[in-house]
C-alpha cells in the first residue's frame, strides 16, 4: 500500500477561527483499525514563513512537501509504515503515519528532522484502533 499509488482526498475545516486543510490517504480507510499498523506517528513541523492564514508560503510549502516525501520514501521502504496524510493549520504542518516499527521510526525521524532547520515535535503512541484519525475517515 504505497503512497505513490494511493488516492488522497482533501478537505477544508476550521481550527480556532483559521482555515485548515487535510490531505488524507483514502485507500487506508479500509485499513483503519488494522493491528499491524498499531502505532500512530504525528510529526508537527513549524513553518519558517507563512501567509496571513498561518499556512506556509509557496517556498515553504514546497520545502515541507519535500521533507514529507523524504520521510515517506524512507519509512515505506525500510519499515512497516503507511502514510495517512497531512494537515495544515495555523502555523503548523502535521504529517501522519501509522507503523508497526515505532522504535525504528522514532530513531529515523529524530535523526532526519534534526537536520531540516525547523522546530518540530514527534508524538508516537499505541493506537491499534486508529482512533487518532477516525474523524478523518468518517468524513471520507
Amino acid at each position: 500500500m504505497k503512497s505513490n499509488t494511493a488516492t488522497y482526498t482533501g478537505f477544508e475545516f476550521e481550527v480556532d477561527g483559521y482555515p485548515a486543510v487535510a490531505i488524507i490517504n483514502a485507500d487506508l480507510k479500509k485499513l483503519s483499525g488494522n493491528s499491524v499498523f498499531s502505532n500512530s506517528v504525528f510529526i508537527e513541523i513549524i513553518p519558517e514563513t507563512f501567509n496571513e492564514n498561518g499556512h506556509p508560503d509557496e517556498t515553504e510549502y514546497d520545502f515541507l512537501i519535500e521533507v514529507e516525501k523524504t520521510m515517506i520514501e524512507y519509512l515505506e521502504e525500510q519499515t512497516t509504515t503507511v502514510h495517512v496524510g497531512h494537515t495544515t493549520v495555523y502555523r503548523k504542518r502535521e504529517i501522519i503515519f501509522y507503523t508497526r516499527d515505532a522504535e525504528v521510526v522514532e530513531t529515523y525521524l529524530e535523526h532526519y528532522l534534526s537536520n531540516i532547520g525547523r522546530a518540530y515535535t514527534i508524538d508516537i503512541e499505541n493506537d491499534p484502533e486508529w482512533e487518532n484519525v477516525a474523524g478523518f475517515y468518517e468524513l471520507i
